[in-house]
């Protein structure tokens, strides 16, 4: 069974048509539940979020960051920076880090969750 939480970073990544035909999207849902679990987290990336996705998944990390990468290229070219402008309130003219859409993604499952607690 999944946690309120699982479902609502799902719910974010549908809502944003983020595809589950990439192999970087359950990286994605589990980097993303890690920053909410604990944001400190972004400023060491590679060995705080990378790292434990790769051993979570059994893959090397290597593999999480170009997952994530090609990932993220798919969500922008689909007009991700569209969903970030208007749900997020995010404005971004350059194609981001895959750092960025983990962070924005967190931030806005932590928001949707306020709501509904309100």
């Amino acid at each position: 069974m999944m946690s309120t939480l699982e479902l609502k970073i799902r719910e974010i990544l549908l809502q944003a048509r983020i595809s589950k035909a990439y192999k970087g999207y359950p990286f994605l849902e589990y980097a993303i539940y890690l920053v909410i679990e604990n944001e400190s987290r972004l400023c060491h990336i590679y060995n705080e979020v990378y790292v434990k996705v790769a051993e979570h998944f059994g893959v090397a990390p290597t593999a999480v960051e170009k997952n994530l990468r090609t990932l993220r290229d798919a969500f922008w070219q689909n007009s991700g920076y569209e969903y970030f402008k208007e749900q997020c309130g995010v404005i971004l003219y350059n194609r981001p880090f895959p750092r960025e859409i983990i962070e924005i993604l967190a931030e806005q499952v932590e928001k949707e969750m306020r709501k509904e607690q309100q």
